[in-house]
């Protein structure tokens, strides 16, 4: 089974970690070319191809195309078309975010993901951790989000890790979508 395209949004604070785990995702760079930060300007668009999911005991292959969305409220004006279609979308934070998080999440919550009528299974917080010492503990997000799955991401350890927990994201909302 093949499906045409996914529509992604991963969008968060600025200097959250956004297109640095997109390119990875993407498998545009390795952990090892990860490098300074550049604030994206409006949105970058990274295609790229999942395969191999299991979707209600069906092997599946679908095409991701991630909207990696800046952070800065200047580009709020393109959030209507950034919405348009959207099928998922990934909201990160980071430890260097931490002060503006809670109230910027809920937020994009509010508008990417309530307003455009997307269930919480088609939500995932990404919590982007320099070291082993950030949990999720320290992220104190609104019962918002009781319902949306939260994963703490280390790319310099765990890349691997990060990777298995976005083809369950993908699934879900795979799975979301053929029971609507």
């Amino acid at each position: 089974m093949h499906l045409n395209k996914l529509k992604i949004l991963i969008i968060g604070p600025s200097e959250s970690g956004k297109t640095t785990i997109s390119n990875f995702l993407s498998e545009s760079t390795s952990i090892e070319e990860i490098s300074v930060a550049r604030p994206t300007q409006g949105v970058r668009i990274v295609e790229f191809e999942l395969s191999h999911l299991n979707v209600n005991d069906k092997q599946v292959k679908v095409d991701i195309e991630m909207w990696d969305c800046s952070g800065d409220h200047k580009f709020e004006s393109c959030w209507p078309s950034l919405r348009l279609g959207v099928q998922g979308v990934i909201l990160v934070c980071s430890p260097n975010t931490i002060n503006v998080a809670a109230r910027e999440m809920e937020l994009l919550y509010n508008y990417f993901v309530s307003q455009a009528k997307l269930s919480a299974k088609q939500c995932v917080v990404f919590y982007n951790c320099e070291d082993d010492q950030d949990t999720l503990d320290s992220l104190s997000l609104s019962p918002t989000f009781s319902k949306v799955s939260q994963v703490a991401v280390n790319l310099k350890t765990g890349g691997n890790r990060l990777k298995i927990d976005f083809s369950n994201y993908v699934t879900s909302i795979l799975q979301t979508i053929k029971s609507m």
